[in-house]
C-alpha cells in the first residue's frame, strides 16, 4: 500500500456545522502533515477566523448556519472588503447538484468535493491547489481562479 502524501504545514480553516465532519477532515489533514487546523461551526465564525488566523486554505461546507457557504465564499472573494480574497477554497457539498456546482464555481471556489469523500479525494484537491495553482482573475469585485484548460485537465489524470 502506498503511504499518504506529504504537504507543507499550511494553516487550514475547516468550516462545517458538524463537529464530526470537522474532526474527520482534521484527521485527514494531519495524516499528510498539516497540523495547524482551525475549526468553525458556522459562516460568521469562519469570517472572524479569516481575519484573525489568515489561513492558507479554507475547506468549507455549502450548508452553514448564520452565513451560508455561498455567502461566505462571496465575502471571502470580495476584493473590496476581504482581508484575503485569494485564499484557496475547497467546497464540500452534500448534494452536488449542477446548479450549486456552477454557482460555486462562478463565485470563485478552487475545488469541490462531494460528501462523503475519502482521504485520497481530499489529498488530490490539496495537490491541485498546492502543486498546480491557477491564477486568479477579477470579475467585477470577485476574485476567481481561472478555469483549467483542457490540456491541464487531461494531464492531471
Amino acid at each position: 500500500m502506498i503511504g499518504a502524501p506529504t504537504f507543507p504545514d499550511l494553516a487550514v480553516l475547516v468550516v462545517d456545522e458538524s463537529l464530526y465532519t470537522r474532526r474527520i477532515v482534521r484527521d485527514m489533514l494531519q495524516r499528510v502533515g498539516i497540523r495547524r487546523v482551525q475549526e468553525a461551526p458556522d459562516g460568521a465564525e469562519a469570517l472572524g477566523a479569516l481575519v484573525e488566523v489568515r489561513p492558507d486554505l479554507i475547506i468549507l461546507d455549502w450548508d452553514l448556519a448564520i452565513l451560508t457557504g455561498e455567502e461566505v465564499i462571496r465575502l471571502v472573494r470580495d476584493t473590496d472588503t476581504s482581508p484575503a480574497p485569494s485564499v484557496p477554497l475547497i467546497l464540500m457539498l452534500s448534494q452536488p447538484r449542477r446548479d450549486r456546482v456552477e454557482r460555486a464555481v462562478r463565485l470563485g471556489v478552487n475545488e469541490i468535493i462531494a460528501k462523503p469523500f475519502s482521504p485520497k479525494t481530499l489529498w488530490s484537491r490539496l495537490d491541485e491547489i498546492i502543486n498546480r495553482p491557477r491564477p486568479y482573475t477579477q470579475v467585477r469585485n470577485l476574485l476567481r481562479p481561472r478555469p483549467r484548460t483542457v490540456i491541464e485537465t487531461s494531464a492531471s489524470w
